[in-house]
């Protein structure tokens, strides 16, 4: 017996649309990891690693990478079903729903709460002169069931093709990964973390970039669960621009931090992020990053917990300011220092700083800046079609763990930064008795500071 009209309008289909497109968000956050996931291993040279061992590791490495795009092929299945799903049956819904009508236009009412989908003439709402027939009374006795028959129906497919997907995806995913919950966690954090700026869940890759920027957790070992620092400010959007990340990382694995005023000796050092550059960097994989998502109007930035020999962990509190033309270029000022470092480096001005200006333009954005001589920088722009393009890359050069030593106190400029720097107020130093020659300081004068993601602060006329 068929579930009653009541019933079956009661379904929210739309539903399971919202739910493919998380699952469908998750097979790109998959696409973008699975290239990388063998990395760490294909990309040792054989200088670095040679011997027996090294052939089967790049085997398991490129193995990972398989088995990764075959889980997000199976997820996208499952998506598929689900959307599929969702169509047939607010079809099949619809369907009911008009010979219901129809069947009430020319006076055949359906009792909507019963399942035997009885149908009785009411003369008041048939046209006028129509007299009950018969013959019209057995067709809308017979189709209504019928077509609620059909719409359980639908629910039953799609029930099956869903769980026939599920199954694949079962089918694929090793014990020791299925019953870890790992990375499903990290996916529940940044969806959480991303709807809590948003209001809605992530659903494109672009989404995702985002939503990891926004992850108040830290993954990587070392970081031993400190979390990052993490501020956000709203700015108006600037559609097709898509995101442009920036990532400041040190590309070797240790640093000299310093020198202890107490005790010269051994210099402390700090860990790094031991990486090259990477047009999908992961936020955690940077000592600081700022994303800005031109298409809904928020910028992300983000500092991560600092690392020492010894395995003690902190994460300093980076300072960063934000503002914004009216043809949407923005300037984001960033200072973060190693809350690890010694006093002497602070009081020597030792800190990641620099001025970054993007401007959007119709064949896609362009960057320029001041930045310190160290870390390594690059920028990107992720399009909204899915083509990335490399804005900017400095390498620090110094590729030395005496790198932030001899370099941190200076600086450089990338890009047409004068210019771009001429379109933004700021401010000006006038010398006693020199009124007429006043020096431009280059700080660009009413930046807003980026605030907390619970709530965001908005640069003037964002909205």
């Amino acid at each position: 017996m068929p579930p009653s009209y009541n019933e079956v309008t009661s379904w929210k289909p739309s539903n399971l649309v919202s739910i493919a497109n998380g699952i469908f968000a998750l097979k790109a956050s998959l696409d973008l990891e699975a290239p990388l996931a063998g990395n760490p291993v294909l990309d040792l040279t054989p200088a670095e690693w040679t011997g027996e061992a090294r052939g089967p590791a790049d085997s398991r490495a490129e193995s990972v990478t398989r088995w990764l795009r075959n889980v997000a092929d199976e997820y996208g299945d499952l998506a598929s079903a689900a959307t599929s799903g969702a169509a047939n049956i607010e079809s099949a819904v619809t369907t009911l729903k008009n010979a219901t009508e129809a069947a009430g236009d020319q006076g055949y009412i359906l009792d909507r709460g019963s399942r035997e989908y009885t149908v009785t003439f009411d003369p008041n709402t048939a046209p006028s002169g129509a007299e009950y027939s018969a013959d019209l009374a057995f067709q809308h006795q017979t189709a209504l069931p019928a077509h609620g028959t059909a719409s359980d129906q639908a629910v039953t497919d799609t029930k099956n093709a869903i769980e026939s997907a599920l199954s694949e995806i079962g089918g694929i995913t090793p014990a020791s990964i299925a019953t870890a919950s790992g990375t499903m966690t990290r996916t529940t954090n940044q969806a959480k973390a991303f709807e809590q700026v948003y209001g809605y869940m992530p659903a494109t890759a672009n989404d995702w970039r985002i939503a990891a920027a926004l992850d108040p957790h830290s993954y990587d070992p070392k970081n031993k669960g400190v979390p990052p620092a993490i501020s956000v400010i709203k700015i108006r959007p600037v559609p097709g621009q898509g995101v442009v990340a920036t990532g400041l990382f040190i590309p070797i694995d240790e640093v000299i931090a310093g020198m202890k005023a107490d005790k010269p000796l051994p210099l402390p050092r700090n860990l790094g992020d031991n990486r090259e550059f990477d047009v999908n960097f992961a936020p955690e994989d940077t000592r600081v990053s700022y994303f800005i998502d031109y298409e809904n109007g928020v910028i992300v930035a983000r500092q991560n917990p600092s690392v020492d020999e010894h395995g003690n962990v902190k994460t300093g509190t980076p300072s960063v300011k934000a503002s914004q033309l009216a043809d949407g270029t923005v300037a984001i000022v960033y200072e973060g220092s190693d809350p690890l470092a010694p006093e002497i480096a602070a009081d020597l001005g030792w800190s990641v700083n620099g001025q970054t200006i993007v401007t959007p333009e119709a064949g896609g954005a362009r960057v320029s800046g001041e930045a310190t001589d160290y870390p390594s920088m690059e920028t990107y722009q992720h399009l909204p079609d899915g083509r990335t393009e490399v804005l900017h890359r400095d390498d620090a050069g110094d590729h030395d763990k005496t790198g932030p030593m001899l370099n941190l106190k200076f600086h450089h400029d990338y890009g047409d930064y004068d210019n771009d720097l001429d379109r933004f107020p700021t401010e000006k130093y006038t010398s006693p008795g020199n009124h007429s020659y006043p020096i431009d300081l280059g700080n660009i004068t009413g930046m807003t500071d980026l605030g907390s993601a619970d709530d965001p602060p908005e640069l003037e006329g964002a909205r």
